[in-house]
């Protein structure tokens, strides 16, 4: 379902930009993104928006609230794109394993500071109600109550947006931080040698590769699994 637009009162004809442009909402909310993914989400503001549109700052309250309304716009934006991209396979649990992904692949691979800017937001808008439904829905062609599947809608809704803003608050760290941070698991061994730790000492060169990858793929298995073992209803 497309995000709704708002309408032009009747005779007036729409606002265009100094440049030309025709403002709506999703020139606003792809500026918005443009934004956040250049320069991060604290730039965002009635003025900054307005100059990456070219309009007047007082045109944006034509199509939004405010700056806090455009980020519930572009956290729907973003669900909407997963969405679209999604289809259902045969199996539930399969469907739910490629909703989660398409929903990473946006958040994480291909915005990642939009991501972490507005992963722990809740929207109320027509793109979360859909994954809302779709989620619910698959769970309860798993055989789940409606409660059992509101239970776990949480659980896998924490776990994915969890996830991801946890991977884009690292990279969005200096890179001189970044690399510091993997080289104290690079050298976790070298450092706990003699140390009071001989189960981290056993793993450490395990965890030296793991620590450094992505732990996306191997939780979701894990949590599908327990899924799929779980009673059907609350106890």
């Amino acid at each position: 379902m497309p995000e709704p637009r708002r309408q032009p009162a009747a005779g007036r004809r729409r606002r265009r930009t100094r440049s030309g442009t025709t403002l709506s909402r999703d020139v606003y909310i792809d500026a918005a993104v443009n934004l956040i993914e250049n320069r991060g989400a604290t730039i965002m503001s009635a003025r900054t928006l307005a100059t990456a549109v070219g309009a007047d700052a007082s045109a944006l309250y034509r199509y939004f609230t405010g700056i806090d309304d455009v980020m519930r716009a572009v956290a729907d934006r973003m669900i909407g794109m997963a969405l679209d991209r999604w289809s259902r396979s045969d199996h539930w649990i399969d469907s739910l394993a490629d909703l989660a992904r398409a929903l990473y692949q946006v958040y994480v691979y291909e915005f990642p500071q939009t991501g972490l800017a507005v992963a722990a937001r809740t929207t109320g808008l027509p793109n979360e109600i859909r994954a809302v439904d779709l989620t619910v829905g698959l769970l309860r062609d798993g055989g789940f109550d409606i409660e059992s599947a509101a239970h776990w809608f949480r659980s896998l809704s924490d776990f994915l947006l969890g996830q991801a803003i946890l991977e884009n608050a690292f990279v969005s760290l200096p890179e001189r931080v970044q690399e510091s941070d993997d080289a104290a698991w690079q050298e976790l061994g070298a450092r706990l040698t003699g140390a009071e730790a001989s189960h981290a000492e056993a793993a450490a060169p395990h965890l030296r590769s793991r620590m450094l990858r992505s732990s996306f793929e191997a939780t979701l298995e894990l949590i599908l699994r327990g899924l799929e073992a779980s009673p059907r209803q609350l106890a």
